[in-house]
């Protein structure tokens, strides 16, 4: 299964090489895409030693994201995975692939959050063991690292009202089209 990973820039560059640092100590994508909304702080020189696409203004979240997708085929997932992260569990993406390859593609998952704010924790619909993973169905995930099977992420970026919109229409977007947020609770990150 292959993994295009894009990330989002814009002049939070300690962040940025921050996310770059423990991501790639921890684990690895087929491709990573960068996509800066204008920096400059020096972010843009940074991802020149990436694949990148260097917007002259900051035209928002959603809309970087379509643009990126808009360049990515031939992948199986979509790694979401915001310019602010530290990632913690080693081989997250073959863990997480690993679920997929077991459970089946329907779903959108993300690893836990360390720092999430509690009352910003979506609701939970139903926890389950599957295949030795413990697993939250949640209203939505956080979009700050999450693993989108191709398909419904390319469909989310081209009907983009949802997209737009944030992460709890995005998660109800997803429920709507058959794909189950998910957090694979073993597995953790900082946002």
């Amino acid at each position: 299964m292959k993994v295009a990973a894009v990330t989002i820039t814009y002049n939070r560059l300690n962040l940025t090489k921050q996310t770059v640092d423990s991501f790639y100590a921890k684990t690895n994508v087929d491709y990573h895409l960068f996509i800066d909304n204008g920096s400059t702080d020096g972010t843009q020189e940074y991802i020149k030693r990436f694949p990148h696409i260097l917007m002259e203004a900051n035209y928002g979240i959603a809309y970087a994201f379509r643009e990126a997708v808009s360049h990515l085929q031939g992948y199986d997932f979509i790694l979401k995975l915001d310019n602010d992260i530290y990632t913690e569990t080693d081989d997250i993406i073959a863990k997480m692939l690993r679920f997929y390859e077991l459970a089946g593609d329907k779903f959108v998952c993300s690893p836990v959050d360390l720092n999430i704010d509690p009352a910003y924790y979506p609701a939970v619909l139903k926890r389950e063991q599957i295949y030795g993973y413990d697993v939250e169905f949640t209203s939505h995930t956080g979009g700050a690292f999450q693993l989108i099977p191709y398909f419904i992420c390319d469909r989310l970026c081209r009907e983009m009202r949802h997209l737009k919109h944030g992460d709890f229409m995005i998660g109800k977007y997803y429920r709507k089209h058959g794909y189950k947020p998910a957090y694979l609770k073993d597995l953790q990150m900082r946002h």
